[in-house]
């Protein structure tokens, strides 16, 4: 187990420094009046994971809508990983991030690993890394337990047991599912509606199937719907966390914000992110 998770992404994803970080920050939250929900967050959210220039505000007004948790602990499940795929953990005592390293849960971890047999994280991956300065500023005393899951039920199922497990250690807990929807044009060899102005609205008819499942808590539906349609990149962790916050007590999601880097920066190629909370 390393003692210290170091950055990984390289410079682009998010800030380096603590003072850019904050500034961008802060610049998100200047932004927040364009994500309402009429939803209180008592359990957790969906959060994109692209860089932070394209989804980055959208990832921090999920976090905030989730902040008077005031948590003790942050399950974070991230993705990019197919069915068939085994379930990953990162095992460290901190990781890195520039707002000052964040302690990771690794009692819970370890208890995980060794019950469970699931395989230590050695990847560099976006879908976990990224989200990290934000936890640490929206939840600054919260201990971090993340995984990345396959889109699998039994993965799924894994979760439940996981979430069964840390409510044995603190009632006050955050569940954050990190994925990106459709990935649309040349640059990810997928373009059923060509390559017209449909495009785009087709793109935003593919994620909203997908959001309605993920709303209404329909776990094994949208991985269904991501399989067929291309609809997550990393539907395993929103499979994870739909089964976790179910087992928690939640009813149903609420839509916080859905936006594509299309509008951020036009392109032929183009990327779907959904903000939910529970």
């Amino acid at each position: 187990m390393e003692k210290i998770r170091e950055r990984r992404l390289p410079t682009g994803w998010y800030p380096v420094s603590k003072t850019e970080t904050l500034k961008e920050i802060e610049n998100f939250e200047k932004q927040s009046t364009k994500y309402k929900s009429s939803f209180k967050g008592n359990y957790g959210g969906v959060i994109p994971h692209a860089g932070w220039y394209f989804s980055g505000d959208l990832a921090a007004a999920v976090m905030r809508a989730l902040k008077g948790i005031n948590p003790e602990l942050v399950i974070l499940y991230g993705g990019h990983l197919p069915d068939g795929e085994a379930p990953l953990i990162t095992l460290a005592r901190e990781w890195e991030t520039p707002l000052g390293n964040m302690k990771m849960a690794e009692e819970i971890a370890l208890e995980i690993k060794e019950t469970f047999g699931v395989l230590e994280d050695y990847s560099q991956d976006n879908t976990l890394e990224i989200q990290l300065p934000l936890i640490k500023y929206f939840f600054p005393s919260a201990r971090l337990l993340a995984l990345r899951l396959p889109a699998s039920m039994e993965a799924a199922k894994l979760s439940e047991e996981i979430i069964k497990m840390a409510l044995n250690v603190t009632e006050k807990i955050v569940l954050l599912a990190s994925t990106d929807l459709t990935h649309y044009g040349a640059n990810y060899d997928f373009a059923p509606a060509g390559h017209s102005k449909k495009a785009l609205e087709w793109v935003k008819n593919n994620d909203a199937g997908f959001i309605e499942l993920a709303l209404g808590l329909k776990t094994e539906a949208l991985l269904l719907h991501a399989d067929k349609n291309q609809s997550a990149c990393s539907s395993g962790a929103v499979a994870g966390l739909t089964a976790a916050v179910r087992a928690a007590g939640a009813l149903k999601g609420g839509l916080l914000g859905y936006k594509t880097s299309y509008e951020v920066a036009p392109s032929d190629s183009f990327v779907g992110y959904a903000g939910i909370v529970y």
